[in-house]
């Protein structure tokens, strides 16, 4: 199944460094954050464009880049939601992945397994179960254990059908909803289920500089 992938690297990244940009943060490996991501997506023949929804500065650096025809960039919006929905206008394909730019150890089975699943299924995301015991904590003290075989750590990309996205996209900023990710406000919308597809716990978003550390 063919797609496309909006990757979204607007964000200003002030816990990572507030003199580093994250997206163009060299890895041990000579790779810059960004160009690993995409590499991921390049190299997969089913995904047919990617879209890079990026800051200023982004877009500053990738004017000057060489780019494959299948890139575009689209500027960011004031929020996570407004730059998806910018990049969402840009798609030209039926399916669309939305990725984090600064997840760039995302693998090729995990996409296509994504992909494989949106065959079937209206929407899907990556997820890993959790690795910690849950606490639910009330003024300093635990009240409670949460069952941890029926929580998932979300991770993207996160993959739904392009129209019915855009609608969800619309009707959310006409409600005026803001959310954590595009599932939440698929199904905040929709009301309809979301098929988890099993991720890795590789797959990390770059927070802060700890996270490149050593990889």
């Amino acid at each position: 199944m063919d797609y496309s992938v909006i990757i979204v690297a607007a964000g200003k990244g002030e816990r990572f460094s507030k003199t580093t940009s994250k997206i163009l943060y060299e890895l041990p490996n000579g790779k810059r954050v960004i160009h690993q991501t995409i590499d991921a997506f390049m190299e997969n023949e089913a995904c047919k464009q990617v879209i890079l929804v990026l800051n200023d500065e982004g877009m500053l650096y990738f004017k000057d880049q060489s780019r494959n025809g299948r890139t575009v960039l689209v500027k960011g919006g004031n929020s996570r939601q407004e730059s998806v929905y910018n990049g969402l206008m840009a798609v030209k394909e039926d399916v669309v992945l939305i990725h984090d730019g600064a997840r760039p150890w995302i693998k090729t089975d995990q996409i296509n397994d994504l992909v494989k699943a949106l065959e079937t299924e209206e929407a899907a995301l990556l997820t890993v179960p959790l690795q910690d015991t849950i606490k639910v904590v009330k003024d300093g003290y635990v009240v409670d254990t949460i069952d941890r075989d029926t929580l998932r750590r979300a991770q993207t990309p996160q993959g739904f059908h392009t129209k019915e996205l855009i609608a969800c996209y619309k009707e959310a900023m006409a409600q005026g909803l803001a959310t954590t990710d595009d599932a939440q406000l698929y199904q905040l919308i929709t009301k309809k289920p979301i098929r988890c597809v099993e991720g890795s716990f590789a797959n990390e978003k770059i927070t802060t500089l700890h996270d490149v550390k050593g990889k």
